[in-house]
């Protein structure tokens, strides 16, 4: 699978190019077609840090999350910019992660940063 070969023998991708915006053509043939996808209630998507695709860590909730502050500071700063704008509202949905909604977890292959992105039925 990771060289692509078995891309090429089922005629298709494992996982879309969602999210993959800025990297390299060789990233997004590698994501796409050498990785295993994941599976997500909506339209899964792959986080990128440091021009790079993040390595796929897994669905967690928020106990799970809770240990990569950085990627929980950013999950709330997504969805501040994506309209979720009462703090109470807010910090409830992320406490709660783990039910309903999940939260999808990446690890930046340069850095090491975590990053990841709600996921909700």
């Amino acid at each position: 699978m990771a060289d692509g070969s078995a891309a090429v023998r089922f005629e298709g991708d494992f996982t879309d190019c969602y999210g993959l915006d800025g990297v390299s053509e060789d990233v997004v043939h590698t994501v796409t077609r050498g990785t295993p996808g994941f599976h997500a209630w909506q339209q899964p998507h792959w986080l990128v840090h440091c021009q790079d695709a993040a390595a796929f860590v897994g669905e967690v909730g928020h106990a799970e999350l809770s240990a990569h502050p950085e990627a929980l500071d950013r999950l709330r700063a997504d969805m501040r910019r994506d309209g979720r704008h009462d703090d109470e509202q807010l910090e409830d949905f992320l406490t709660h992660l783990g039910g309903d909604a999940t939260a999808l977890l990446f690890r930046c292959t340069v850095c090491g940063i975590h990053l990841a992105y709600a996921d909700a039925a």
